[in-house]
């Protein structure tokens, strides 16, 4: 699925006139381009609520340029709380890392003897070509008994789309109630996310 948001070319404009004004400025960047833009805040508040860093935001320019994007990293100003910041990845044919939602589906045999389910992992990191990028991908725990898991190997991803972490990542686990907490304590740490969300003032471009 992809979003798509309006974009202006920053000339000249500075990044705290343009917050005053409702604006978000903002950068769309890759290895070959790197340029100041800035959107509408209420609008892009709008759409990253639904695409978050799962999805593809199509940047609609004025020059007529359509520019498939992901957001790589929003700065929020600490007091309000609100954006005041934003860096846009701009695909290519290149294949990229994302983190691509999970999506579980079935009711586990250990869940209906009493036992329940942790959901390890929410969105899983892969690397995959921007033609291929999955809305989300399924995994199936209907198989799962009180003390089974299910690793990033057991994934069934979909075609172009490759693991990016540890294939041996617990995903998902049926424990019994009394153990839940320590499977809390004891489960491996999930790789860290891109850094998408920052708190402070990002500094001010010239």
């Amino acid at each position: 699925m992809e979003y798509r948001l309006k974009a202006q070319y920053r000339e000249g404009e500075k990044p705290a006139a343009l917050r005053r004004a409702g604006k978000l400025p903002g950068v769309i960047y890759n290895k070959y381009l790197n340029r100041k833009i800035y959107v509408d805040l209420g609008e892009f508040d709008k759409v990253f609520r639904q695409a978050s860093i799962h999805h593809v935001i199509v940047l609609e320019l004025p020059d007529g340029q359509e520019l498939p994007t992901l957001v790589r990293q929003v700065n929020l100003d600490k007091r309000r709380r609100r954006p005041e910041h934003v860096d846009f990845y701009v695909l290519s044919d290149e294949p990229v890392e994302m983190y691509i939602p999970l999506r579980f589906v079935g009711t586990p045999q250990g869940v209906r003897e009493g036992g329940v389910l942790q959901e390890v992992h929410r969105d899983i990191l892969v690397r995959v070509s921007p033609r291929n990028i999955p809305e989300f991908i399924e995994v199936d725990v209907s198989g799962l008994g009180i003390g089974d898991s299910l690793h990033a190997a057991d994934l069934k991803l979909p075609e172009g789309v490759k693991l990016a972490i540890s294939p041996e990542e617990t995903i998902a686990a049926v424990v019994p109630p009394e153990d839940v907490e320590k499977l809390a304590v004891e489960a491996p740490e999930a790789p860290a996310e891109p850094e998408v969300i920052k708190k402070g003032k990002k500094e001010e471009e010239e």
